[in-house]
């Protein structure tokens, strides 16, 4: 019965990492327009997406406390990923991917951004 529901947080948290990996369009309200900046998405898309894949790979075993690093990166009050700050945020996402996924298949994606802002 634990397994299921551990299943089962672990792919709802893999269907938001996907959705967090695409740029969002603006908000045409008072306030910011954005709640995650296109820029800062981009950035973390290669090791949201990894991250993603690991959390579906049910026969990869990845603790609790990894599970709420994740989910407090995505939606957390001090998250960088919620900031302006890409390079802040790929820094802590490509952490938690080394921590979730590990040092020896995780890797960095140093290609250049080309955001329209």
């Amino acid at each position: 019965m634990k397994l299921d529901r551990n299943i089962k947080k672990r792919r709802r948290l893999a269907r938001s990492l996907e959705g967090a990996a695409v740029p969002e369009r603006a908000l045409f309200v008072r306030g910011p327009g954005y709640i995650v900046q296109p820029s800062v998405a981009l950035a973390c898309a290669p090791s949201l997406r990894a991250l993603a894949a690991a959390l579906r790979d049910e026969t990869r075993p990845i603790g609790e406390e990894s599970i709420k690093a994740v989910r407090q990166f995505l939606c957390g009050p001090d998250s960088a990923f919620l900031g302006h700050d890409a390079t802040e945020a790929l820094r802590e996402a490509v952490r938690l991917q080394h921590t979730v996924v590990g040092a020896d298949t995780a890797s960095l994606n140093l290609e250049p951004l080309a955001v329209a802002v």
